[in-house]
């Protein structure tokens, strides 16, 4: 406890001589001691923020000592208070302390129950310090370890990615392109940080699940089988299931669920339409789409861009959102300058 000769004290009442007499009491015990004849000018000197403690009687003109009390606390909740009361308003000082006081005297009282009751109610008060810097550095130390956790989660699934694109040769880069192209349309259709950054997290991720998906119908030069499909249609749910343990990821899952659903519901895996389907996999779903036609794959060369844009055109209402199609053909030069 800090040496009582730091410690300012406020005493509030209407009784003079009562004042005088705490006054003089806690001087000789080496507080520094103001006054206030009621709740208002009270208030007024507690506005202020210098006072570590103030003793408020209950029944005062003006404003009442639990109104006063209400009041302090909004101003200061550090500040310590004690509630000083009559024998009839016992009840009174109970109801106090359910409201944030500290401790509560009964008159009469002597000079050692003041003094002791001061020290407690700062003790009750500095423990409660303690507590909440206690909890502040938990908090802190617990995101710390999160965030630490949520990197190494990252770093796994980063290397994943990148035995993915190993696998694949002809998708090597996709993941980081589909990335920015999807976050800046995302940025041009003006959606939320929060939003975007899982977009941009789900982009990376999108196409995870094909690690689970056999090399040879992954590089598959020909149309595939339909049970072939059938095995890559299973993608979306695989990378779901690779990342859905971890809680950092999980505002990523329904984005990379539905990224090959269709505007029209004839896509996978829920034949969701319109705008069932997340804004966010409606992005992605045109930008992977876009990287896959202008990219070398087994089965086709590269288109050039212009064939791929008036095919995205062509799908748009149909396969893709036509405002999102829009908005992609509208920024891809800014977007292809930067790549």
């Amino acid at each position: 406890m800090r040496g009582s000769a730091e410690l300012r004290v406020l005493l509030v009442d209407d009784d003079e001589c009562l004042r005088l007499l705490m006054r003089e009491w806690l001087e000789l015990a080496g507080y520094i001691v103001e006054e206030a004849a009621d709740g208002v000018e009270g208030l007024e000197m507690l506005d202020g923020g210098r006072f570590n403690i103030f003793l408020t009687d209950i029944s005062m003109p003006r404003m009442d000592g639990i109104t006063l009390l209400k009041e302090a606390i909004k101003l200061n909740s550090s500040i310590a208070s004690v509630v000083v009361s009559a024998s009839a308003e016992l009840s009174t000082a109970i109801s106090a302390l359910r409201l944030g006081a500290c401790d509560y005297i009964a008159k009469p009282f002597s000079s050692e129950a003041l003094l002791i009751t001061i020290e407690r109610a700062l003790h009750k008060k500095e423990l409660e310090w303690q507590l909440a810097d206690y909890r502040l550095n938990l908090e802190k130390k617990v995101k710390e370890q999160t965030d630490v956790i949520n990197l190494m989660y990252v770093r796994s699934i980063d290397a994943m990615v990148n035995a993915l694109e190993a696998k694949d040769f002809y998708t090597r880069g996709h993941s980081q392109r589909v990335m920015t192209y999807s976050v800046a349309t995302a940025k041009e259709m003006r959606m939320v940080d929060e939003d975007i950054e899982n977009l941009q997290r789900a982009s990376v991720l999108h196409d995870i699940g094909k690690i689970g998906i056999r090399d040879m119908v992954i590089n598959k030069p020909g149309e595939l089988t339909p049970e072939e499909f059938k095995e890559v249609v299973r993608h979306p749910g695989i990378s779901v299931s690779i990342i859905e343990p971890i809680p950092f990821f999980q505002p990523l899952l329904p984005v990379i669920m539905h990224h090959h659903e269709r505007y029209d519901g004839q896509g996978y895996p829920a034949g969701l339409a319109g705008d069932e389907i997340p804004l966010a996999s409606r992005i992605l779903s045109v930008a992977d789409t876009f990287d896959a036609m202008t990219s070398t794959r087994p089965y086709r060369k590269a288109l050039p861009t212009d064939d791929a844009v008036a095919e995205l055109r062509r799908c748009a209402g149909v396969q893709f959102d036509p405002d999102v199609v829009s908005t992609f053909i509208e920024c891809l030069p800014r977007i292809q300058a930067s790549i």
